[in-house]
């Protein structure tokens, strides 16, 4: 997600805590090729951004669950996606 898309609200640092876990988790999600790359990557940016807004700073933290709810909205079995908890 280019900075420019993440909340005005959020200070440089978490723009760029967000952007840089929103590209970890898609480089662990794409790289099994499960998943159209669109509605994933939405699916992963509203995800870490909505944490990101109630506070949640820490990036494992935020790629995990981005992860999780991708794999629970496009029902991505584990053996699919390595990683995902």
């Amino acid at each position: 997600m280019p900075l420019n898309e993440i909340p005005k609200y959020f200070n440089p640092e978490t723009r760029r805590l967000v952007d840089a876990a929103l590209e970890d988790a898609w480089q662990e999600l794409s790289k099994h090729g499960v998943v159209e790359a669109d509605p994933a990557r939405m699916k992963l940016a509203t995800t870490i951004v909505a944490l990101a807004s109630v506070g949640e700073t820490d990036p494992a933290k935020l790629k995990g669950f981005a992860l999780h709810a991708a794999q629970t909205a496009f029902r991505i079995s584990k053996a699919q996606a390595p990683g995902v908890a």
